[in-house]
């Protein structure tokens, strides 16, 4: 189906699952009972973490265990992975997630971040569609 147009599919399309519309950043996809449905994420990361492993990623970034990533943390682990990140930059990636101002992220906002990436395991935006 068409979004723009919401006219049904021409016939050589009429047996594709998935109907991707780049302009609107939306799925179409048939579902089990062959409806048509819409889908506002346009993408599932392949890394997809149970929250027992997103606390373990949290606490690799966080090796001293004061609760929250730093700029030091993040500057530890960009280079651990050959990111060259100007440290400016980190600090902004740092103040843009930080929800109580303090220069760190908590376990809450890396919980978000990696919600907002789409990598949290049984998370609604997570889900491919069929």
């Amino acid at each position: 189906m068409d979004v723009m147009t919401k006219t049904p599919p021409k016939k050589s399309e009429a047996n594709a699952s998935v109907v991707e519309n780049t302009e609107s950043k939306q799925i179409v996809h048939k579902d089990d009972s062959g409806n048509w449905k819409r889908k506002n994420s346009q993408f599932a990361s392949r890394v997809q973490m149970t929250e027992d492993e997103l606390i373990l990623l949290f606490f690799q970034f966080d090796e001293v265990g004061k609760g929250g990533i730093s700029l030091r943390d993040l500057r530890r682990v960009a280079a651990s992975h050959d990111f060259t990140w100007p440290d400016e930059e980190m600090k902004h990636m740092i103040d843009f997630f930080d929800t109580d101002a303090d220069g760190k992220l908590s376990l809450e906002d890396f919980t978000k971040i990696v919600e907002r990436c789409n990598m949290r395991q049984g998370s609604e935006n997570s889900q491919l569609p069929s």
